[in-house]
């Protein structure tokens, strides 16, 4: 499993949990191809793609973002567009969409590598599965990712 991914390691899941069968998908999202992602419901995990660590209150980790999506590929492009979006029009992207721009700001500068995992058929839900990862992070780290806002995260199950 890829480091940063080591807070998954966990035996006390009952069920499937589909992150401990290893990932779908690991892309970089400017250079490489969607056309392998899944259109499919499932998770991803942006990490800045020159291995920059981001302080949390109980470790280091280079986790930018924690996401979900009922198609993940389609979900990826809007990320891309975002992300373009801000390196071509940077004061417009600011003033118009300024609650998403810290993620995309990471992933400016730290670039964008996704890892991504799809959903087991018929016994988990997107939203499922990424309220488990974040949970997952939080209780490794006690904090969310640098660009989650505080709505993604609920300690509901």
């Amino acid at each position: 499993m890829i480091r940063e991914l080591s807070f998954l390691k966990s035996n006390e899941f009952s069920g499937p949990f589909r992150p401990t069968r290893g990932h779908d998908n690991d892309i970089t999202l400017c250079d490489d191809d969607l056309k392998d992602i899944s259109t499919g419901p499932g998770v991803y995990i942006i990490l800045s793609e020159d291995k920059t660590k981001f302080v949390y209150p109980n470790g280091m980790n280079s986790i930018i973002y924690i996401g979900q999506a009922k198609n993940l590929r389609r979900r990826l492009r809007e990320h891309l567009r975002h992300l373009n979006d801000l390196i071509d029009h940077e004061i417009y992207y600011l003033r118009e969409h300024i609650e998403r721009c810290p993620r995309y700001q990471y992933m400016r500068f730290h670039g964008a590598r996704v890892i991504t995992f799809n959903c087991l058929k018929r016994t988990q839900t997107a939203k499922e599965l990424e309220s488990i990862i974040l949970l997952k992070f939080y209780e490794k780290y006690r904090s969310i990712p640098v660009g989650n806002g505080a709505r993604s995260f609920s300690l509901d199950k």
